[in-house]
């Protein structure tokens, strides 16, 4: 779960525009190379249902769309055959490394009509409405400032275009049979993951209070066993935050220890099954 830290750099300029310094929560998966195999592995995963949503969003011939906050590869070479050769797709991102990434791949599939910047959306007051489209997943989860990005995003959207976001709700993140380490470490983790994990749920509202219309949702729910990647998901956040953990919860090093051993051996049981959090998918026109 994770985009990128261009949501940073979208608050961080609006702060200053603002004159105040906002909470700017930190992409915390960082951008190793264990991360780009796990953002191309999770664009695979989400691709037919990416694939749905762009294809109920009606686009003007030689459109103009953004995938915002692309990462390695994004949704860029979905978005590539939909504007088609005489459109175009801009994907942006502030990291060096996942702007790296993204080039490789968008040269590796000869996305003519793609361009990847190393650039934030500016803030609603600065954007230029220049694209039918603009798309971000799994971004809006990394920040305290979901609305600022929204509003940015309707800003960047021509009249008649549309604004297009996936996130996760974690509320249906489960495993069966249950077990109290899970209760436990999700939430724990919920107090320290810093955006909000049930964004999900609230896209169409958000959409709306963005000044946005024709509102519609959907949603997608994945299942996993023993030996799938998203199985131990859970237990790989727990490693990720663990300084934060023992930092903010009354957690000690032995206690969290002995939680991520005991759900490592209840997920690697034959019989265990995971529920992953709910994709959410939501779409909206600009009037």
């Amino acid at each position: 779960m994770g985009s990128s830290t261009v949501v940073e750099a979208v608050e961080v300029v609006e702060a200053v525009e603002a004159g105040e310094m906002l909470d700017v929560v930190d992409y915390r998966l960082g951008s190793s190379g264990a991360e780009q195999e796990r953002l191309l592995a999770q664009c695979e995963l989400l691709r037919p249902a990416a694939a749905a949503l762009l294809d109920t969003i009606p686009l003007p011939p030689r459109a103009n769309a953004l995938d915002l906050g692309c990462g390695p590869l994004g949704v860029l070479d979905l978005l590539s055959e939909r504007v088609g050769p005489g459109g175009s797709v801009t994907g942006l991102d502030t990291d060096d490394r996942m702007i790296g990434w993204a080039r490789e791949s968008v040269a590796e599939l000869a996305l003519d009509n793609v361009e990847v910047r190393h650039e934030a959306l500016p803030p609603a007051a600065a954007a230029e409405a220049a694209y039918d489209l603009v798309h971000c997943r799994l971004l809006l989860i990394n920040t305290t400032h979901p609305r600022r990005i929204l509003g940015s995003m309707a800003a960047s959207v021509r009249s008649g275009g549309w604004v297009a976001v996936q996130e996760f709700d974690w509320a249906t993140w489960q495993c069966d049979p249950p077990h109290p380490a899970w209760s436990r470490l999700k939430a724990l983790l919920t107090e320290v993951f810093g955006g909000d994990v049930h964004i999900g749920a609230r896209l169409p509202g958000l959409l709306s209070e963005a000044g946005l219309t024709d509102v519609r949702a959907t949603a997608h729910a994945y299942y996993w066993r023993p030996g799938d990647r998203y199985q131990t998901l859970l237990l790989s956040f727990a490693h990720l935050f663990r300084d934060r953990l023992l930092e903010h919860t009354p957690l000690t090093p032995v206690e969290l220890d002995a939680l991520t051993g005991a759900l490592q051996e209840h997920l690697e049981q034959p019989r265990t099954t995971v529920r992953e959090s709910l994709l959410v998918q939501a779409w909206a026109r600009k009037p």
